[in-house]
């Protein structure tokens, strides 16, 4: 009898060790990004996936900040949503390549940011034209309601060129990008400097010169089918936001694109675009800080003649506004901004949803 007993202790300690061991070997899939905030900061992110979380640290102000997200699996599915401080706030993660959201990020002027995963770069294979937008709320052309988009060049030889355009009349010459006639990278482009590797994180660049002064801090993620870009432009003034030019026909608009936003007014909202390839339709779905879910579609789109990445439709309705509306993509990446009577209204970061 005492032998059964023995035995039978015997097999409980081992499942009981056998399940421990089961379970602490359970995988956490976890991600870290490198990146900008809207208001200047550098950020670093990490994106805990198996447990919903997420850890910020905000390299310029030294603080960090936390917080917890769930994923959508409705007509949204793929889309984190995060709960913070009363409001709902976006993100949308590409695992192990980029990250974006609007949510805080340890600095009380909450906006978008966008952070790319850190891995060496060697050689210049990011080199190429960007269309870029300025993320941020600094006055542009005299106007908060005015925004900066242009064509940021990566020069191979260690040299960058910027040709910036606005929506309205001011120093920043007004052109939309379905005006632009012009060569590509343009001929006398209006602000240039250099880029180089950081020396201690060799997944930074070093952007310096023009008009840009001190050193700035540049990321870039090149994959198989586009590329994306972003520059630090110091506190205060945002960052840049590029997306690679790349031929149209190797890179058409389709799938499903995730996105957070900031509109005119601060409110935010995250979402997703889904393009018709017959009707060639963007259909669109929003979240707005409340959680509420609208929907509709915009378009057709047409196809800028000289940006190819970039699509357009004038006079469409989104989320109860009449816009014209400016998607741009290269491969999995995604941006776009809308404008009302030429002031702005919206502009989102992105990525493809699985």
């Amino acid at each position: 009898m005492t032998s059964r007993y023995l035995i039978i202790i015997c097999l409980v300690f081992m499942a009981v060790f056998s399940g421990c061991n089961k379970k602490e070997s359970t995988p956490y899939v976890s991600y870290s990004y490198n990146g900008s905030g809207a208001a200047g900061d550098l950020l670093t992110f990490s994106v805990n996936e198996t447990a919903g979380g997420y850890t910020i640290y905000n390299e310029t102000n030294k603080q960090y900040d936390n917080g917890s997200f769930t994923v959508y699996t409705n007509e949204l599915k793929g889309l984190y949503k995060v709960f913070v401080r009363g409001a709902f706030y976006y993100a949308v993660e590409m695992p192990g390549q980029v990250f974006t959201g609007n949510f805080p990020t340890a600095r009380v002027s909450y906006n978008l940011s966008f952070a790319i995963t850190p891995r060496a770069l060697t050689g210049s294979v990011f080199a190429g034209n960007y269309v870029y937008l300025r993320v941020g709320s600094a006055a542009v052309n005299g106007s908060t309601l005015n925004k900066e988009w242009g064509i940021l060049s990566i020069l191979a030889n260690g040299k960058w060129t910027k040709q910036a355009y606005c929506n309205d009349t001011g120093t920043i010459v007004a052109l939309m990008p379905d005006e632009y006639s012009g060569q590509v990278p343009p001929v006398s482009p209006s602000d240039s400097g250099t880029w180089s590797y950081n020396t201690f994180y060799s997944n930074r660049l070093v952007m310096t010169g023009g008009s840009l002064g001190d050193s700035l801090t540049g990321f870039v993620y090149v994959s198989d089918s586009g590329s994306v870009f972003n520059m630090d432009l110091g506190y205060g003034h945002g960052f840049l936001y590029g997306l690679k030019l790349i031929d149209a026909s190797s890179n058409p608009v389709k799938g499903n694109f995730g996105f957070a936003d900031i509109r005119y007014d601060a409110t935010m909202g995250g979402g997703k675009f889904v393009y018709n390839d017959t009707t060639q339709n963007m259909g669109w779905w929003r979240a707005d800080s409340y959680g509420k879910v609208r929907n509709g579609s915009l378009g057709p789109l047409n196809q800028c003649q000289v940006l190819k990445n970039v699509y357009f439709t004038k006079n469409a309705i989104f989320a109860g506004d009449t816009v014209d509306f400016y998607s741009v993509v290269s491969g999995p990446y995604f941006m776009e901004f809308q404008f009302r009577n030429n002031k702005f209204r919206s502009y989102a970061l992105g990525a493809r949803l699985p």
